[in-house]
């Protein structure tokens, strides 16, 4: 885990992630943009709340919903190719 590890505990990330979330409709930000839909020809819904400027990068947007992009699992383990995506993240 990384020494940023703990704030995902923290009550404020889970307030912050349900606002991302919220504010996207619960959908995948990254399939809507694109059309893509889910096995039954539904919108993907999102799972994650993704920092768009890493929080090892910019600590100071931790909680900045501004900050947050909702994504279904496939789509944010692209963002992070340490998690098994196939993009850089920068």
């Amino acid at each position: 885990m990384s020494e940023y590890g703990y704030h995902y505990t923290h009550a404020r990330h889970r307030a912050w992630r349900q606002k991302v979330l919220k504010r996207a409709g619960y959908l995948c930000e990254e399939c809507k943009r694109y059309g893509r839909l889910d096995k039954n020809g539904n919108p993907v819904a999102a799972v994650t709340a993704h920092h768009i400027q890493h929080l090892e990068d910019r600590p100071d947007l931790a909680y900045d919903v501004n900050n947050g992009q909702a994504l279904c699992l496939a789509c944010h383990n692209k963002k992070h190719p340490e998690k098994g995506g196939d993009h850089n993240r920068r």
